[in-house]
C-alpha cells in the first residue's frame, strides 16, 4: 500500500543553468512532517517541478531525474501558472480566504485554468495511484482534485488538508464556483484544517451552499461520510530549539548582537503580502516611538521581509509604502548610534534566523489573517534558555494554541502600541512562565505528530466508509433477507414511524399515514405468523387516532407506553448502576476540550464547559451525549442537558428496553427492526446479533443495513408478495 502526497509544487526546484538540470531539494516544515511518516511501504510526491519545458526529451530527463525520490512530476506551462496559480488561486481565492474581499481579481479564464490544471493532476495521479493506496492531497491550489480522483479511481482512500483560513459562510458565497468548490473538497474523505474555526465555516457552507446533512463533524455526501476535523499544524521543534547549540549559529548570534547593539530587538519575519499586517506593524510602532519617547534609543524593530510577487502591481505597491513609512521612521527619529526600523528585504538562510530567533527579545507575529503562522511557534521553539516576548495576532491560527502569547487585534494600532510598552515592562519571571507553557504546548504539537494525527484518522474512517458501503440494501441483500422471511414461522417487526413509515416533514402534525402505507400494515398484520409493532416517540393520542383501529401492537414515547390486546400499559425501570463507562467517555471529552472539566456529585456525574470556546463547546457536547446515548441506554441511565452542564443520572426507559420485552415475549425465528433516528440505534443494540436491523435515511454503525426513506414501503410490500 502506497501513500501518494499531491501538492502544487513538489519539495524541490529544478533548474538548468547551463546544459543540465539541478535539482534543488526544499526541506521545508511540510516536507518534514511527510517524510516522517513510517507506515507505509512506498511514499511518492505529485506536483510541479517548477520549471517550465516544452520539448518532450526534457520532461522524460526529469522524470527520470526525479524518479529515484519518488518524486512524479505535473508540466505546467508558463500560460497556466500565470492563470491557474496567479489567477485563479492567488487572487480569487487567496485574498476571499484571508478576508480581503476587495482584492480579488476575477477573470473567467482563471477559473477554466484552475478547472484546468486540477484535471491535469488528476490525469498524471490516475496513471499512478491504484485502487488501495492513499492519496493527500494539499492546499488550495487543489479543491477540485478529490472529488476528481474519486471518480477515476474506486475504493480510493482520500484526504485534504487546507493550509490556509476558510472564510465564514457570509464571505465565502459570494465566490461564484462556491458549489464546485465544495463538491470537489467533498470527494475526500478527511478534510482537515488548522482551527476548529476554519473547520466550522467549511460545514456550515456545506450546510448553507449544498444543502448537505452535517452530524457534528460528519458531512453525510451519498454512500459515504465525510469527516471534517482540526489538525494545527506544528514545527520541527526539536531542530528549532537545539539549533542554538550548534556553534556556527551562536557565532552568527553573538555578531548579530554585537552590530545592533545594546538596545531591546523586536523582530518579525514575514512574507512580502497584504494579509501580513506590515503596514499595520509598522504604523503601531511609529505611534510607540511617539508617544513614549523615553523609549527612543532602547528599542529597534528588525524587520524581514521575503520577496513574493513583488512583480504583480498590488504587492509592489505594498512594498513601496513599506520601504516609505521605514524611511520616514529612520529619518525623522534615527540617531548616530540608533536607527528605529532594521530592515532586510531578503530571506534569511535557517541559521541566521535562528540567530535572529535567540537575540531578539520580543516577536511581533501580527497578522491580519494567518492560516497558522510556524514564524510564532519557531521563535518559542528557539527561545531555550533566553525568553523573550511573542506578540501574537488572534487573527492567526496559532492564536488558538499559544494562549500565553500577548494576544492583540492587529487591525487596532493602538493596540499594538500598546504591545510595544507590555513587551518592554513584562517582569522577567513572566517571561519565564509563559515562554514555559508556550514551549511546552509546541514541543507537543508537532510537525511530524500533526502528519501522523491525520494519516491515522484517515485510515480510521477508510475503515468506516468500508464497513458502511456493505450495509447498504441492494439487489443480494433485498433477496436474501426476502429468503429469510419466507421461511420463518415466528416473526416480529418492530417499525419506528417518523423518518421511516413516513417522511420527516417541518411541521410533525403533518406526518400523517397515507393509504398505501395503512393497506401494507394491514396485509402485514393479516399474516397470523407476524407480530407488527409501530414503536415510536410519539404519544399514545396520535398512534391511537392514526393505527387503533386496525390491532396494531404499540409502543409511545419511546417504550414509556405500550399496547397490547388493546390496552395501553406502562413501562417502569428504576436502576442504578455502577460502572466506569461514563467517567471515561466524559474524560475523553475533558482532554479534547480546554477548560472543561468532571463534577462528580452522589447521584451524578457531570461535565462543565462554561470556561470553553463557544463553539467548540457545542460541538463537544453533541459527540459527548452521542458517545454517551449508548452506554447510557444499557445501565438505565438519564442524560440531561443543563446551562453549561452535561449531566447523566439514574433511571429512564427507550426503544432498546421495549425491544427486549418483546422479544421476552414469544421465541420468533425472523426479528426485524426499522428506524431512522438515534432512539433507534437502541433498538438495533438490543436485538440479537443476527434480527434485521435497518436504519432508514443513513447509516448507522449500529445496524447491519441501511434503505432510502423512500424505499420502505415498496421493501414491505415485497415482503407479502415474496411470502
Amino acid at each position: 500500500m502506497a501513500l501518494y502526497i499531491i501538492s502544487n509544487r513538489l519539495p524541490l526546484k529544478v533548474s538548468k543553468p547551463e546544459n543540465d538540470f539541478v535539482y534543488e531539494r526544499s526541506e521545508g516544515g511540510l516536507a518534514t512532517g511527510l517524510g516522517s511518516l513510517k507506515d507505509f511501504e512506498e511514499k511518492n510526491w505529485i506536483g510541479w517541478p517548477g520549471i517550465f519545458v516544452d520539448e518532450d526529451q526534457d520532461k522524460d530527463q526529469i522524470r527520470a531525474g526525479l524518479l529515484s525520490e519518488n518524486f512524479f512530476p505535473v508540466f505546467l506551462s508558463e500560460a497556466q501558472i500565470s492563470d491557474y496559480y496567479e489567477g485563479y488561486s492567488n487572487t480569487v481565492i487567496w485574498p476571499l480566504c484571508h478576508y480581503f474581499y476587495t482584492y480579488i481579481q476575477y477573470e473567467s479564464r482563471f477559473w477554466e485554468s484552475y478547472q484546468e490544471v486540477n484535471r491535469l493532476f488528476c490525469e498524471e495521479a490516475v496513471k499512478l495511484i491504484k485502487p488501495d493506496d492513499r492519496v493527500w492531497i494539499q492546499d488550495y491550489q487543489l479543491m477540485l482534485l478529490p472529488a476528481m480522483l474519486r471518480e477515476k479511481i474506486e475504493g480510493i482512500s482520500i484526504g485534504y488538508f487546507h493550509h490556509i483560513p476558510f472564510p465564514s459562510y457570509e464571505l465565502f458565497r459570494v465566490l461564484p464556483e462556491r458549489a464546485e468548490i465544495l463538491k470537489g473538497l467533498l470527494g475526500a474523505d478527511l478534510i482537515g484544517f488548522h482551527t476548529h474555526d476554519y473547520m466550522r465555516h467549511f460545514i456550515s457552507a456545506a450546510y448553507r451552499v449544498l444543502g448537505l446533512d452535517c452530524n457534528l463533524d460528519e458531512i453525510n455526501v451519498g454512500e459515504r461520510m465525510v469527516h471534517v476535523d482540526a489538525f494545527p499544524m506544528g514545527i520541527n521543534y526539536e531542530l528549532h530549539y537545539n539549533a542554538i547549540l550548534d556553534e556556527n549559529v551562536q557565532q552568527m548570534a553573538n555578531k548579530f548582537r554585537e552590530n545592533f547593539g545594546s538596545h531591546k530587538l523586536a523582530l518579525s519575519v514575514d512574507r512580502l503580502d497584504y494579509s501580513k499586517g506590515i503596514l499595520h506593524r509598522l504604523k503601531g510602532f511609529a505611534l510607540f516611538l511617539e508617544n513614549h519617547p523615553e523609549y527612543r534609543g532602547e528599542i529597534s524593530l528588525v524587520m524581514v521581509i521575503v520577496p513574493s510577487r513583488d512583480q504583480v502591481d498590488m504587492y509592489a505597491d505594498l512594498k513601496t509604502k513599506i520601504d516609505e513609512m521605514i524611511g520616514s521612521l529612520n529619518g525623522l527619529y534615527s540617531t548616530l548610534n540608533w536607527s528605529p526600523v532594521y530592515y532586510f528585504y531578503r530571506g534569511f538562510p535557517f541559521g541566521e534566523l535562528m540567530a535572529l530567533y535567540h537575540i531578539a527579545n520580543f516577536a511581533f507575529v501580527t497578522p491580519l489573517r494567518d492560516g497558522m503562522n510556524l514564524v510564532a511557534k519557531e521563535y518559542v521553539a528557539v527561545k531555550r534558555d533566553n525568553p523573550g516576548v511573542l506578540v501574537l495576532s488572534e487573527m492567526a491560527g496559532a492564536a488558538a494554541e499559544l494562549k500565553e502569547a500577548l494576544i492583540i487585534n492587529p487591525n487596532d494600532i493602538d493596540e499594538i502600541e500598546g504591545a510595544f510598552l507590555d513587551a518592554l515592562t513584562m517582569p522577567e519571571d513572566e517571561k519565564v512562565r509563559r515562554m514555559g507553557k508556550m514551549q511546552k504546548t509546541v514541543s507537543k504539537q508537532t510537525v511530524n505528530k500533526w502528519a501522523r494525527d491525520f494519516v491515522k484518522e484517515l485510515v480510521a474512517i477508510e475503515k468506516k466508509n468500508q464497513s458502511l458501503q456493505g450495509k447498504k440494501i441492494g439487489t443480494e441483500l433485498t433477496e436474501t433477507i426476502y429468503q429469510l422471511y419466507k421461511t420463518a414461522k415466528k416473526r416480529l417487526i418492530i417499525l419506528d414511524y417518523d423518518g421511516t413509515l413516513v417522511p420527516i416533514v417541518k411541521n410533525p402534525d403533518m406526518a400523517i399515514p397515507g393509504y398505501v402505507l395503512i393497506e401494507t400494515l394491514k396485509e402485514l398484520a393479516a399474516d397470523k405468523q407476524n407480530t407488527i409493532v409501530i414503536s415510536s416517540g410519539r404519544n399514545t393520542d396520535f398512534l391511537d387516532k392514526w393505527f387503533g383501529n386496525y390491532g396494531f401492537d404499540m409502543a409511545a414515547e419511546h417504550g414509556a407506553y405500550y399496547k397490547e390486546y388493546g390496552v395501553w400499559q406502562a413501562s417502569v425501570r428504576n436502576l442504578f448502576p455502577e460502572d466506569e463507562e461514563v467517567l471515561d467517555i466524559m474524560q475523553q471529552i475533558v482532554d479534547k476540550t480546554p477548560g472543561s472539566m468532571i463534577e462528580k456529585k452522589k447521584t451524578a456525574l457531570v461535565w462543565h464547559y462554561r470556561n470553553c470556546d463557544k463553539w467548540l463547546a457545542e460541538l463537544r457536547e453533541k459527540q459527548l451525549i452521542n458517545a454517551l446515548m449508548m452506554p447510557c441506554s444499557r445501565l438505565n441511565l438519564q442524560i440531561m442537558r443543563g446551562n453549561k452542564v452535561v449531566e447523566v443520572k439514574t433511571i429512564g426507559v427507550n426503544k432498546g428496553t421495549e425491544a427486549t420485552r418483546l422479544l421476552g415475549r414469544d421465541n420468533y425465528d425472523f426479528v426485524m427492526a426499522m428506524g431512522d433516528d438515534i432512539t433507534d440505534d437502541d433498538m438495533f443494540h438490543a436485538l440479537p446479533a443476527e434480527a434485521i436491523t435497518i436504519k432508514v435515511g443513513s447509516i448507522s454503525d449500529h445496524a447491519r443495513f441501511s434503505l432510502a426513506q423512500s424505499d420502505t414501503i415498496s421493501f414491505l410490500k415485497n415482503l407479502i408478495l415474496k411470502a
